[in-house]
C-alpha cells in the first residue's frame, strides 16, 4: 500500500468565521482542492479531462468535525479511495484534515463519478484514469456494485 496523497494548507484570514474558526465550507473546499491536485499530479488536470470529454462530478459529501482549526494554523489534507465500482464509474474517497499538532480536525467522505460532457451521463473513465483512482486505494478499500439504471427503485451504489 502506498501512502495517502496529501496537500498542506495554511488557514488565512478569509478562511475563518466570526469565531476565528475555519469556516465549514472551507473544509470542503480544502478537500476538493486536494482531490483535484491528486489528479493533476497524476497527469489528469482539467484540460486533460476536457480533451477526453469527461469531468468529475460530486454526488454526495459528508463531513465529521473532530477538532477546531484556527487562523494561521496549518492543516494537511489526505486523499484516498475507499471504495469503487468494478467499472470505475463511481468511487468513494476518504479525506482526513490533520492539524500540525497531529490532531484530526475533520474526516470527509465523498461519492464521486465521471460524467461525459456530450451526453451529460455518468460514464466509464479511460483505463489510465481508472488506474489513477485505483492507485490511491486505502488498505480497507472495497468494491461496490455498479448501479443498474434500468432497475426499478433508486439507482446508485449501496452504502457500505
Amino acid at each position: 500500500m502506498t501512502a495517502a496523497f496529501s496537500k498542506r494548507f495554511e488557514v488565512r484570514w478569509d478562511d475563518v468565521d466570526i469565531n476565528g474558526h475555519l469556516r465549514s465550507t472551507r473544509y470542503l473546499e480544502y478537500a476538493t482542492t486536494t482531490r483535484l491536485f491528486f489528479l493533476k499530479e497524476a497527469g489528469w488536470d482539467i484540460q486533460e479531462l476536457q480533451k477526453d470529454g469527461i469531468c468529475l462530478v460530486l454526488l454526495n459529501e459528508e463531513i465529521h468535525y473532530r477538532r477546531e482549526v484556527l487562523l494561521a494554523q496549518r492543516v494537511d489534507v489526505t486523499f484516498e479511495t475507499v471504495s469503487m465500482t468494478d467499472d470505475g464509474t463511481r468511487w468513494r474517497s476518504r479525506q482526513i484534515l490533520t492539524r500540525a499538532d497531529g490532531e484530526i480536525a475533520a474526516e470527509i467522505h465523498s461519492l464521486s463519478a465521471w460524467m461525459d460532457f456530450g451526453s451529460r451521463r455518468i460514464c466509464r473513465p479511460p483505463d489510465p484514469l481508472m488506474a489513477t483512482i485505483r492507485s490511491a486505494k486505502a488498505e480497507d478499500c472495497m468494491m461496490i456494485e455498479t448501479p443498474n439504471v434500468n432497475a426499478s427503485g433508486p439507482a446508485g451504489p449501496r452504502r457500505l
